[in-house]
């Protein structure tokens, strides 16, 4: 929760609000995420880098606490490798997806996960509104107009 409480206030009338949205317009907005978050595992699959084939097995799209966001993740142990013994302050195994996105000392940054992130967020944004907006109208009973 917010520490600060105007934000605690302006959190609460918001989840006040949401609660008046209905079943319908919800559900219609996150079965229209699920399928944006799927097309965008897809895209960003087809940007991975190809050198390294488990890198676009490891995407995928998982739920989040309340069933209504979902997340595309990439990386996971299909990914991680073993880079040396373990020692004080060290990992013994690296997820090699960061460093094909961020980059390490010895290898330049190859962004994939990202970029292909950045270009569709606007799409994706417009089609979860469009199918809420859909959605609500319908359940007003204008979803002829």
């Amino acid at each position: 929760m917010a520490r600060n409480p105007k934000t605690a206030a302006s959190l609460a009338r918001l989840r006040k609000r949401l609660e008046k949205v209905p079943v319908e317009v919800r559900a219609a907005a996150a079965t229209e995420a699920l399928l944006q978050a799927q097309r965008l595992a897809r895209a960003q699959a087809y940007a991975a880098p190809k050198d390294e084939g488990d890198l676009a097995a490891s995407l995928r799209v998982e739920g989040g606490k309340t069933g209504a966001r979902w997340y595309v993740k990439a990386g996971g142990l299909k990914t991680t490798k073993p880079v040396r013994a373990a020692g004080k302050g060290n990992a013994p195994a690296y997820d090699y997806a960061n460093a094909l996105e961020f980059g390490t000392a010895k290898q330049p940054a190859r962004p994939w996960f990202y970029p292909t992130y950045r270009a569709r967020k606007t799409q994706i944004r417009g089609a979860i509104s469009a199918i809420a907006l859909k959605a609500a109208r319908n359940f007003n009973g204008h979803g002829n107009e």
